[in-house]
Order: C-alpha cells, then structure tokens, then sequence
C-alpha cells in the first residue's frame, strides 16, 4: 500500500509543495486538517472496499496500524465516525467508519462517540453518482445533524475509510462547528488523488 506521505496540503491532503494549496486558499474547507494512511489504490483501495462492503471488520485495526503514527491537536477530545444511513448500514452489517474510529480512539487514547453525529434519513443521497465536486458537496448539504451535548466545546477528530472531494468531511465538520465543536480535524483510511 502507498503511504500517503510527501510534501501535502494540510487541509485537503493531496500532494502539495506549500501547506495549504491554491484551492484550499480560494475555497477554505470546514475541516482544519486531514490526515490520510494511504493512497485510495491498489492494495489499499481494496482493503476499504472489503473493510466496507464484505463486512471484514479486522481490517480497520490493521489500517489503522498500518498507517502509521496518527497525530492528534492537543484540543481534540473526541474521535467521530461519519455515519451512514441505517438501511446502507444494516445492508452492510456495521458502519466501516465507526470500526475505523474505534481502532483510533484505542491507538490515540481518545474517546470515541459514534452519537455525537447522525445521518439524516434512511438510505441518503448517493455522492458516487454525482458528476462534480459541486454536485458532491450540494447532495450531501444538510444530511448531518450533531448532538449539542457531546460536542459543544470540544474539538472532534472525524475518522471515515476514504477522503474523494472532501464533500462529506466538510459538510460534516460544518454542522459539528454548528453546533459548538471548537475545531475539526480529519483523518481517513485512504485519500484519493
């Protein structure tokens, strides 16, 4: 698996000669920094796609310990998996980014709170179908919703298998800003360049 190592921009994670590229200057994400264990390809790419459709939840703990040191803001206080639909997650047995922030709440010593963040609905909009990264971050506005007391003042590590336009990330760490959270950080199994 390749490392997603190299010079990157801190906040979307792709390759980048500074820390913060040109489109994350002109179009600043709600996510303060993201972090990623591999390239979305090959072996990696594989192993989230087994870990999230073929239901082999030990992959999360190889993942995550594969990938290396996770840094973590000393004002980050909670690990949050993205959530999933529940029809998508009972199709799937489980929600492969809960698995993957329950391998980092034990590797970081953080707590992890898989009800600090919902998904509104009961199958949700379908961002692989959309043809842009407008259309991404359109489909996926307002489909989280945050539980105020166990986030207000606290900053939040969001953890999900895989970073693509960065939609889901940011609207998430919109609506956890939203409802008090200090900051938001980031970290995904895979990020695809």
């Amino acid at each position: 698996m390749q490392p997603a190592a190299g010079p990157r921009c801190r906040h979307c994670w792709l390759p980048s000669a500074v820390p913060v590229c040109r489109d994350c200057l002109s179009k600043p994400l709600a996510v303060r920094e993201l972090r990623s264990g591999f390239v979305y390809d090959g072996p990696a790419r594989a192993a989230v796609l087994t870990l999230k459709h073929g239901g082999v939840v030990q992959l999360a703990e190889e993942l995550v310990e594969l990938s290396g040191e996770i840094l973590v803001a000393g004002d980050v206080g909670m690990v949050v998996p993205i959530p999933i639909p529940l029809l998508r997650r009972r199709r799937r047995g489980g929600n492969q980014a809960e698995h993957l922030a329950r391998s980092v709440g034990a590797r970081t010593g953080l707590p992890v709170e898989p009800g600090a963040l919902r998904r509104r609905g009961w199958w949700g909009p379908r961002q692989a179908q959309a043809s842009s990264r407008a259309d991404r971050s359109r489909i996926v506005q307002g489909v989280f919703a945050a539980d105020l007391n166990l986030v207000a003042g606290r900053g939040v590590l969001l953890v999900d298998d895989v970073s693509t336009s960065m939609a889901t990330l940011s609207e998430a760490a919109r609506t956890l800003l939203a409802a008090g959270a200090t900051a938001v950080d980031a970290w995904t199994a895979a990020r695809a360049e």
